[in-house]
Parts: C-alpha cells; structure tokens; sequence
C-alpha cells in the first residue's frame, strides 16, 4: 500500500541504531489511509520480489564495504612496523588478507549471478538473491571483523574508520532477514528445483 506519510494518522519515531550514518525510524500506522498497490491478494508475491531485489542491492553494497575493509586493512598492514618489519610480512597477516580476498571474491561472482537473475526475470530469482545474501553477509561482516583485527586496539576507535565498517556491516547483515533466513530461503529454492 501507499501511504501519505504526512497525515496525522502516523506517528515517527526515530531509533537509533548501531550505524550512526544512517537516519532509521520507526511508522506507527493508527488508521492512516492507504492507497492499495497491484491486485488484492498478491500482496505476498510482491513482497517475495521486493527481498529479492533487496537482496541482490544490498548485497552490492556489503561487497563494497567488504572490499574498502580489505583495502584498509592491507594499507595499514604494509604502513605498520613491528619489530623492524611490516606487520603485512608476517604469515599470519598475510593469511587473514587473503581470506578477506576470497571471501569478496566470491560475494561478487554470487552477486553477480543474482544480478543477472534480477535482470533477466530468471525464474531462479530467489535462489540466486538468497545465494547473494548470504555471501554478502558473510562477506562483509568477516571483511569488517578482520579489519578491525588488523588495526589492533585502534581498530574500534573513532581515529580509524574501521568501527564505521563494522557497525554498517552489522546492520546490513540484518537489513532484509538475518542470514539464518536467507540460508533457510536458499535451502527452500534449492530443494523446489
């Protein structure tokens, strides 16, 4: 439905989240008038298609924060010294940049895949965004962690960019559903196939 949000009928609230950047509210509807969109009674389909698009978009953004996390965290590696030598030459590091890598390697060729899938109206659609979703979380919220890791004790502080990171990766991971709901959503598309 579509509804005036200027009427007296609703109420705004606004609610603070964890990512500061970003305006949320919640909308108390009490009798506000709506103007119904698309036929009575599909409402349910409409819904399906509108997180399935939602999915696939945001999984775009959580691999863009997922790739400036590794960006961030490699720069700092190879400008940080210890013990007489980039902290970027230690195994260790080294190993946890490279999971970063593969971890948004494969996000993207996912969310690829549920762009191509959106675009083309494929009838795999909720496979394909639901296989988006997940990698994107995982992605993201792994990106931001080992970032923060990274960094050290400086990780979380208002200095470095790195709790920006994380507090938009935890939010998107909870956007449209949890990635428990969009690994229950894959496993239903894959088993109706």
């Amino acid at each position: 439905a579509l509804v005036d949000l200027s009427q007296d009928a609703v109420v705004k609230d606004n609610v603070q989240m964890i990512d500061f950047s970003r305006g949320h509210a919640e909308l108390t509807f009490n009798g506000a008038c709506a103007e119904i969109l698309g036929e009575e009674g599909a409402g349910w389909t409409a819904v399906q298609s509108l997180m399935n698009t939602a999915a696939v978009l945001f999984a775009w953004e959580q691999i863009g924060l997922a790739d400036k996390a590794l960006e961030q965290a490699r720069e700092y590696a190879l400008g940080r010294f210890a013990f007489g030598r980039s902290i970027a030459s230690y195994q260790a590091i080294k190993h946890k940049l490279a999971k970063m890598y593969v971890k948004n390697t494969l996000a993207r060729s996912n969310a690829y895949y549920g762009a191509w899938a959106l675009n083309a109206g494929a009838s795999d659609l909720a496979v394909a965004a639901a296989t988006s979703r997940v990698a994107a979380i995982q992605a993201s919220l792994f990106a931001a962690e080992e970032n923060i890791q990274t960094h050290g004790g400086m990780g979380f502080t208002w200095e470095f960019d790195c709790q920006f990171y994380y507090r938009r990766a935890k939010l998107l991971s909870l956007a449209v559903g949890s990635e428990k709901q969009w690994q229950g959503r894959l496993v239903d598309g894959l088993a109706a196939a």
